[in-house]
């Protein structure tokens, strides 16, 4: 199994690429790609390759040009079982993401996690069989990671199952203001995870 980290571009709203932002001595994206080694999973950049050799990352291109973040899932799925984070999510832990990992490998199914009602698509385990659906979805023009879930035998973890599997659901809240890296930051410190 590979741990994919979708780093995404330029974010409007933090005016900067979110994967460069600050965090733990570092970035957002070395943050992201050491957690995911320190859960053993293998680490792997689907962003920008320099991005990714910053940090002394592989780095997967989008299997499919101008599909979003799905291009660069493809390009995963087509290698291995995936375990997804979107690069915003820094509050997760080693053990969290381990737990997250194994229950989608027992599963088997494209699993992703439905934290206050809402699913955090960019968030979860695709399994390797689902290479071919997914290259047929985008190459038949959609594009939407819930249309393609919709369309795939999946598994939707509610807070009750994520707390189950040892799972703090505020973790997967993404950083999508500065208002909410601000908020992330000053919990990082508050749990230690932050100097």
């Amino acid at each position: 199994m590979i741990g994919a980290v979708l780093c995404g571009g330029r974010s409007r709203r933090m005016g900067s690429p979110k994967a460069l932002l600050p965090w733990a001595g570092g970035d957002l994206l070395g943050h992201a790609l050491s957690i995911l080694s320190a859960a053993g999973i293998e680490p792997v950049c689907l962003g920008p390759a320099e991005w990714a050799e910053r940090h002394g990352a592989a780095a997967l291109a989008d299997a499919v040009q101008d599909a979003g973040p799905l291009g660069g899932v493809l390009a995963a799925v087509a290698k291995d079982d995936v375990f997804l984070i979107a690069v915003d999510m820094p509050l997760l832990t080693a053990g969290e993401m381990r737990a997250l990992a194994a229950y989608g490998e027992a599963q088997k199914t494209l699993m992703l996690p439905a934290q206050d009602g809402m699913l955090r698509a960019l968030c979860g385990y695709w399994p390797r069989e689902l290479a071919q659906p997914l290259e047929d979805y985008l190459r038949s023009g959609e594009r939407r990671v819930l249309g393609f879930a919709d369309r795939v035998p999946h598994r939707y973890l509610d807070d009750g199952d994520l707390r189950r599997i040892g799972v703090d659901p505020g973790h997967l809240l993404g950083l999508n203001t500065r208002e909410e890296y601000e908020a992330a930051l000053a919990a990082a410190r508050v749990k230690g995870l932050q100097s």
